[in-house]
């Protein structure tokens, strides 16, 4: 809560892009805040061995505070920065807190699709000292200040990280005073050692073999392939990229191993043990493969601030390698998120900068529908549109579900969503947009007989409806009048089943709440008779996300 409260950015005090954990002495995470981001959780120890590495435990010191967002070492790009303090008992070194966040800015272009080197992406910080024994870094604080946009606002985000971990600190300290303990390695081996055997439990109930997948994507106008081989061996599970193709010279598309290996496991986790609060005991079964210089395993100084554009695919895909040894823990296709980060100036001459987070469609499962409008893999919140307004000067003409998005299924699809903005007023200043739809004319199909869910567009419109630019994969807009509206339409998550399984009453009632027109429900379902007079049949066709 403490980062909540005190992050100045929307994308982290309200989209709630950071996650906060717990370590032990050794960097290996002992509990994590429940509502984290899943990348985050899984690439934060990375990130604080690294910094152990550089700064040895025996080095550290009450007051140090360390900093990085070096992507091979971190969350796979310079805009997730990595705080973690040591935390202290009686002058020993007993943990480490680490907070790791999305910061709204970190300089570099505007538009990443062209980017070929991170040099090109912003301010590249290694493992360094924000504070040294309580003393703030003045020289990497004005640096960091100078070298993005609305410093203010970045610094205060990175400042809420700092606040988060020395509560957390204190917690512990207070912690293992009502309970008498002096470290926590006994701890740490209960927790830990609990977890793995759980998940080695599950992993052994899963029959031994190699399952194989591959899916696509076409971030920049054309398909990639990425296979995949999930090997079950006992308690043990590999995941191996090889096949994986080269690495992309432009784009910022390359995702670091720390990145694809968080995203590898954490369906895994998804899978295996959904009812064990996470830590580190619950990754030691796996390993995670990929080819050095691959776009999945890139070498430096490799783009790759656009990664989640590869690394959001990973999991869809794992799930479709073990979807006939365990069918039903996993789930279909998610249509993909999208941020679109909205930069100018206002007529004070003040710069504004944040980030609009909107969710596709989640996938079909076994049990149950996917959710609409969901951020996933992600755990991102919907950006809340009045707080948007409110930053910067945009004005939301529409935000709803898409009706029939939902890929047809025995289990439907979650629906996708459309979003319409534009400029609030003609001020005669330019207002630049990354629009960057993902899943543009590359239909995932479903599990078990699922229909894929609604494509992904980008458009820029006149407010009659006429054609302005289509965005394609993706691409950087220059808004200058109240005329020019940005159009966003997130794709609808895949269906899981035969749709001709999917039962009467559920269609009728997709039917009554305008989840699905009849013409769709012609097309995929059988028809069902709609009860008149009810409650479902008075929604509107529309539901509103």
């Amino acid at each position: 809560m403490t980062v909540c409260r005190t992050a100045f950015s929307l994308v982290i005090a309200e989209a709630q892009d950071f996650a906060c954990e717990l370590l032990d002495k050794d960097g290996e995470t002992l509990a994590h805040s429940p509502r984290a981001m899943p990348v985050f959780n899984l690439t934060l120890p990375r990130a604080v061995k690294a910094l152990l590495r550089a700064y040895p435990a025996e080095t550290l010191r009450p007051g140090d505070v360390l900093i990085t967002n070096d992507p091979w070492l971190c969350a796979g790009h310079l805009f997730d920065i990595a705080i973690v303090t040591p935390a202290f008992r009686d002058g020993r070194l007993v943990g480490l807190m680490g907070t790791v966040g999305h910061v709204s800015d970190i300089g570099g272009t505007k538009d990443s699709l062209h980017a070929r080197e991170i040099y090109e992406e912003g301010l590249q910080i290694p493992p360094m000292k924000l504070f040294d024994a309580g003393r703030p870094n003045e020289t990497l604080i004005q640096l960091i200040r100078q070298n993005v946009r609305n410093g203010d606002q970045v610094l205060g985000d990175i400042f809420s990280f700092v606040a988060a971990n020395k509560l957390g600190a204190e917690r512990l300290d207070a912690f293992m005073a009502d309970y008498g303990m002096h470290d926590l390695g006994a701890l740490a081996e209960v927790v830990q050692g609990l977890s793995e055997k759980a998940m080695r439990d599950a992993v052994r109930a899963i029959p031994d073999g190699e399952y194989r997948s591959t899916i696509t994507n076409n971030p920049l106008g054309e398909k990639i392939s990425y296979p995949v081989l999930v090997k079950v061996e006992g308690d043990a599970i590999t995941v191996d990229f090889d096949g994986a193709p080269p690495q992309l010279p432009q784009g910022g598309l390359n995702s670091t191993l720390n990145y694809t290996a968080a995203h590898a496991t954490y369906p895994l986790k998804c899978m295996l043990t959904p009812s064990v609060r996470g830590n580190a005991g619950c990754y030691r079964p796996f390993t995670v493969k990929a080819p050095e210089g691959s776009i999945l395993n890139p070498t430096y100084p490799a783009a790759v601030n656009l990664r989640t554009r590869t690394g959001w695919y990973l999991a869809p895909n794992i799930f479709a390698a073990l979807s006939g040894a365990a069918a039903d823990k996993v789930q279909s296709f998610t249509g993909l998120a999208v941020a679109a980060n909205i930069y100018g100036k206002d007529d004070q001459g003040t710069f504004y900068s944040d980030m609009l987070f909107v969710g596709g469609g989640q996938g079909g499962a076994a049990r149950k529908d996917g959710h609409s409008s969901l951020l996933w893999p992600t755990s991102a919140a919907n950006t809340s549109i009045e707080l948007m307004e409110s930053r910067v000067p945009v004005l939301v003409l529409e935000k709803s579900f898409l009706a029939d998005s939902g890929g047809a299924g025995k289990q439907r699809g979650g629906l996708g969503q459309i979003v319409r903005f534009r400029k609030r007023e003609d001020d005669g200043h330019e207002m630049l947009v990354s629009v960057y739809p993902e899943g543009v004319d590359n239909p995932i199909p479903g599990l078990f007989g699922g229909h894929p869910g609604g494509g992904a567009r980008g458009l820029v419109q006149g407010t009659d409806g006429r054609l302005l630019r289509d965005c394609g994969t993706g691409a950087l807009v220059s808004l200058k009048s109240t005329g020019e509206i940005v159009e966003l339409v997130l794709g609808g998550g895949a269906g899981f089943g035969d749709p001709a399984e999917r039962s009467a009453d559920a269609v009728a009632r997709d039917l009554a709440l305008g989840f699905i027109t009849p013409e769709h429900a012609a097309q995929f379902y059988r028809q069902p008779t709609v009860p008149s007079g009810t409650e479902a049949e008075k929604q509107p066709s529309q539901a509103w996300a």
